[in-house]
């Protein structure tokens, strides 16, 4: 009884048992339990202790590590079996749901393909579980009908299209028909040159020019329709046969004009009007007579460039019964009439800038001063000016341009009006 645990401890020479015993002998053991590990014959061990309570007693536990850790070893390898085991069994069986729940999608796939290649009515597969899949199925169902019916639309709008466009193609054909096409268009005469050019915004335009002589007189138009396309390209017509049928009967242009006005008047619904202006101009002594309903006054290309005075009158379909007047003045020789519609004044570059009346004149003494007399090489001047100051930007209204020149017998420029 009167042996301790010091007394056997200092039999042996153990590294670890001698630090046991000094941790002890300087009683740094708590109150709470304290452990160390240590080899003890010949076992790596686990050193528990702690102090009892009310006493001068420890209490010292050794337990080997086999003892100790190995449960909880194989425990961890069981359960590392365990779960080796059931991902092994869980692969296969995720693998062949994902396989097929997948399928379907597999097959909308290859629908799609065999759809973006233009087959529009290939089946699609059937889906018995009401889910996810299954509405994707029933929308992609419902775009491919949709498909179906919008290119089978789409081939009526093109074919439909394609015959309006060749229609209009004909229209356009007829209605250039209509006008002067040959130039120059009176070859066999050296007492005047002519010359004219018309390009509508649209496949038909409403702008229209005429021209030809009767009994030594030239009897001449130009009008610009209000609107484009069909629509005016019909009053366009309609104004270019009265023009010929009225004037094969009176040398009036004021009733020519009067006879347009009146017959256009008649059953207008849709309020179509034209502004025209009618010249009739004697070969031989140069004495032109005029009358101008609305429309923009021609210039006159001499030793300089000027406007012709006009009466500005009611466009001709307005009004029915409204008396035009009539304007006289003498055409020199080597003078040039030069008759244009609104869309040269108003042709817009990108900018919404117009071409306007200045850089007419510009160009016409321009053209003058290059010795360009011609009525060919006035216009030619006048659609290069155009085209550079448009650029890109898209035709808005039709352009035709006129150019009379006498090379008869030189008269001097007088201008009254009846």
């Amino acid at each position: 009884m009167k042996d301790t645990l010091f007394s056997h401890l200092k039999e042996t020479d153990e590294y670890s048992i001698q630090e046991l015993r000094k941790k002890l002998k300087d009683e740094k053991i708590s109150n709470d339990e304290e452990n160390m590990k240590f080899e003890f014959d010949g076992l790596d061990c686990y050193v528990f202790f702690g102090r009892l309570n009310h006493t001068n007693w420890n209490i010292v536990s050794v337990v080997s590590w086999i003892d100790l850790e190995m449960p909880g070893i194989v425990i961890g390898i069981l359960l590392l079996m365990f779960i080796a085991f059931t991902l092994m069994l869980l692969f296969p069986t995720c693998f062949l749901t994902i396989r097929r729940l997948a399928k379907p999608l597999k097959q909308l796939a290859t629908s799609a393909n065999q759809v973006a290649e233009g087959n529009f009515n290939v089946p699609l597969p059937t889906i018995k579980h009401d889910d996810e899949v299954k509405k994707l199925r029933d929308a992609f169902e419902n775009m491919q009908g949709s498909l179906t019916l919008y290119i089978e639309e789409l081939k009526t709008t093109t074919a439909s299209k394609a015959s309006i466009e060749n229609e209009l193609k004909i229209a356009h054909d007829i209605q250039m028909s209509m006008l002067p096409k040959t130039f120059p268009p009176f070859p066999e005469r050296n007492d005047i040159d002519i010359y004219a050019q018309l390009k509508p915004a649209k496949a038909v335009g409403g702008d229209l020019f005429d021209f030809y002589i009767n009994n030594e007189e030239l009897f001449f138009c130009i009008g610009d329709v209000s609107g484009k396309g069909v629509p005016a390209s019909l009053v366009m017509a309609v104004t270019r046969s009265l023009f010929r049928n009225i004037s094969a009967h009176t040398s009036h242009p004021e009733k020519i004009v009067e006879g347009v006005n009146d017959s256009l008047s008649q059953g207008n619904d849709n309020n179509m009007f034209v502004t025209i202006f009618v010249g009739v101009l004697n070969l031989q002594t140069g004495l032109l007579r005029y009358c101008n309903a609305g429309h923009d006054a021609p210039y006159i290309l001499d030793s300089d460039v000027t406007l012709l005075p006009v009466d500005s009158n009611l466009p001709a379909g307005v009004m029915g019964g409204w008396n035009y007047t009539v304007q006289e003045t003498t055409i020199s020789t080597g003078t040039t009439i030069f008759l244009y519609t609104d869309g040269l004044t108003e042709a817009e570059n990108i900018s919404h800038g117009q071409f306007g009346e200045d850089r007419i004149v510009d160009m016409a003494r321009r053209a003058m001063s290059k010795g360009h007399n011609t009525p060919e090489k006035l216009i030619e001047e006048m659609t290069n000016a155009v085209h550079n100051f448009v650029g890109e930007a898209e035709q808005s209204d039709d352009l035709t341009m006129l150019a009379i020149k006498r090379t008869g017998i030189a008269t001097d420029i007088s201008t009254t009006d009846k």
